[in-house]
């Protein structure tokens, strides 16, 4: 699991629970096992108990830092709630994943289509899925963000674009005549 999907599922456990307990989510806690399951800090991910310790501690911490949550008690016994900051964070951070659905594609009528887009690193997570939506759509990787195909692109897709506000990032030209340079 990685930090954001973590910290995602730190806030969304806050917003529900109120507060959280790191021991809660560590041996000898009755609970621990199905809260480390919950968000995936179980033993497949963290070589020991300690190090999976080590890490919520160290992105609570970092969060504390944003004023996404704040914290209470000693440092054996810290209680860490969610604050206002951080469920507005909560509300304004996209879904945890963007879901790619099964599109009804248009048939091929071959006419050449370059897709060609620069999302900012910033907004990674919908770069990610419209390279896997376009790959889903039977288009071809030319560069890592320019795609070739011979079909339109899904009314669906052209709208969900225009919903993750991409369209100021997205190029999508037609092209008449196909080539490449040859040497002789």
């Amino acid at each position: 699991m990685n930090a954001s999907s973590l910290t995602r599922a730190i806030l969304d456990h806050l917003a529900a629970n109120r507060h959280l307990l790191i021991d809660a989510f560590l041996p000898p806690h009755p609970r621990s096992r199905l809260a480390r399951t919950l968000l995936g800090l179980d033993r497949h991910h963290y070589s020991s108990v300690r190090v999976a310790k080590h890490t919520i501690s160290t992105l609570l911490c970092r969060l504390r830092k944003q004023g996404l949550v704040a914290s209470t008690g000693t440092k054996r016994k810290t209680i860490w709630t969610i604050t206002g900051k951080g469920r507005k964070h909560l509300e304004r951070a996209p879904s945890q994943k963007l879901v790619i659905t099964d599109y009804d594609l248009p048939p091929e009528d071959h006419i050449v289509r370059l897709i060609s887009f620069d999302v900012p690193e910033r907004q990674r997570r919908k770069r990610d899925w419209l390279r896997k939506t376009l790959l889903a759509c039977d288009y071809t990787l030319l560069h890592k963000s320019v795609f070739t195909g011979k079909r339109p692109l899904p009314e669906e897709i052209l709208q969900e674009i225009e919903e993750f506000n991409l369209t100021p990032y997205v190029h999508i030209m037609g092209l008449d005549k196909k080539g490449t340079l040859v040497s002789q």
